[in-house]
């Protein structure tokens, strides 16, 4: 009887090993869908008309703050690091972020500024 269970266990665990390393060898990372980075857009426009417009403008076109349209983000801060440490750590008029918005919040804000008030 005992040597009955030990050879279905090793039957399970061998069915077992087997599916895992199947699901291993047949699993495919995949890049962000469109959906995924279209959801980015939305959060960073999102976190910048609610944290940012008011002293940037609402189209990046300066005001209290300095202008970000037109690519003078990229211009000022050609490393993405250095604006988001910026947008984080505050600087001079610049408030500190990083107490209120989340790292994902603060980095597609700043891909926002980046990308679409870029074309503006």
């Amino acid at each position: 009887m005992l040597k009955g269970l030990v050879t279905v266990v090793q039957v399970i665990t061998l069915g077992a090993v087997a599916a895992t390393v199947f699901l291993l060898l047949t699993f495919t990372p995949t890049s962000p869908t469109r959906e995924a980075a279209a959801n980015l857009g939305i959060l960073g426009e999102q976190v910048w008309v609610r944290s940012c417009a008011g002293c940037h403008g609402a189209d990046g076109e300066g005001g209290i703050g300095p202008t970000l349209a037109g690519g003078a983000v990229v211009e000022a801060f050609p490393d993405r690091a250095e604006q988001i440490a910026l947008v984080t750590d505050g600087f001079e008029g610049m408030p500190a972020f990083g107490g209120r918005l989340t790292p994902a919040e603060i980095s597609a804000v700043v891909d926002y500024t980046r990308n679409e008030l870029a074309q503006r």
